[in-house]
């Protein structure tokens, strides 16, 4: 969507070997072909579940995760994990800090180096989601569109151990003289004692702890689960975040400030980008539930294959000679 979007979008099953490429032709089909998006699963004329349309299809799923959907908000509610037998409750949403311009305790300003929120609290992007289920062979997702200028993407693959989520913000709309940093944040009953976990900077795993101890309205974790329970969250690049509250996560995505913070940038970061209008800024989040124990020899591996994804080169006409090479 968006200026210039595309009016589709072709998804197909890539393979490279490890060392080298694989090429893929795609061509344009004569005007007469007639090909249905919507036909599910490929090569069966099936209507697709419509949803949230009163039907009670509110999940997507592969062999490893079932993930369930409020269909009331569109929100997320639960993931399972199929294999281990774990569900948990996690609920995510989009929210602003309003960007502090200094005031009466400190002149400081929320800027590129300073974030500074004139609240602890965060806003709502939307109280909820406009969705639409997308189930084929290929991939089953739920598109999200919490505002004209949030949304997101949550899919699961055939054979993906993980639920990702492709968060797309911005332009963030600053017309109200508010600076505004945007945060997305996932909220479980894990009964995490202030504690959670980074692996920052190439400094491994480091234990975190909030300031304090917070009182939490979370629940404890549901009956019959008495093993330890890990949501893992992988980032496709660096970002600022915390645990705030037990059993949650925040991670900020955008941000758009209007005042300097005086740190030796002089302008504010108000980026306006190539139409003027500000910045978008498209991601991805990869969400892990599993067992303590069985958790890093999860994450570890996606989170190399996160930094060093292959490399996606478009290019008119035939193609190299050579299909693969390793």
């Amino acid at each position: 969507g968006g200026a210039g979007g595309a009016p589709g979008e072709l998804l197909f099953q890539a393979w490279a070997p490890s060392l080298g490429f694989s090429t893929f032709e795609v061509k344009q089909r004569s005007p007469g072909d007639t090909w249905d998006p919507f036909r599910w699963p490929l090569g069966t004329p099936q209507d697709p579940p419509r949803w949230p349309s009163g039907e009670p299809e509110t999940q997507i799923e592969n062999e490893h995760l079932r993930v369930r959907f409020c269909p009331i908000t569109g929100h997320l509610l639960e993931i399972q994990n199929l294999a281990k037998g774990i569900s948990l409750p996690v609920f995510q949403s989009f929210y602003w800090y309003k960007a502090s311009a200094g005031d009466g305790f400190s002149p400081q300003a929320s800027g590129a180096y300073i974030f500074r929120p004139n609240t602890s609290t965060p806003i709502p992007v939307a109280k909820r989601a406009a969705t639409h289920l997308l189930k084929t062979a290929l991939v089953q997702e739920v598109r999200q569109n919490f505002s004209q200028w949030c949304s997101q993407v949550l899919r699961l693959r055939p054979g993906q151990p993980y639920l990702e989520l492709e968060w797309t913000v911005g332009p963030i709309p600053v017309g109200d003289g508010l600076g505004k940093e945007v945060i997305s944040r996932f909220e479980t009953p894990l009964r995490t004692a202030g504690r959670f976990y980074t692996d920052s900077n190439g400094r491994q795993v480091l234990e975190r702890s909030t300031p304090a101890p917070r009182p939490t309205l979370l629940t404890p974790v549901p009956p019959g689960q008495d093993q330890k329970v890990q949501l893992t969250v992988l980032t496709d690049r660096s970002q600022g975040g915390s645990s705030l509250l037990d059993g949650s996560l925040e991670l900020m995505v955008h941000r758009r400030l209007l005042h300097d913070d005086n740190r030796g940038l002089g302008e504010a970061l108000n980026e306006p980008g190539a139409d003027g209008r500000g910045l978008v800024v498209r991601g991805r989040h990869l969400v892990l539930l599993d067992t303590v124990e069985a958790s890093p020899e999860q994450h570890r591996p996606r989170a190399q294959e996160l930094v060093t994804p292959p490399t996606v080169v478009l290019a008119p006409g035939t193609g190299p000679h050579l299909r693969q090479v390793s």
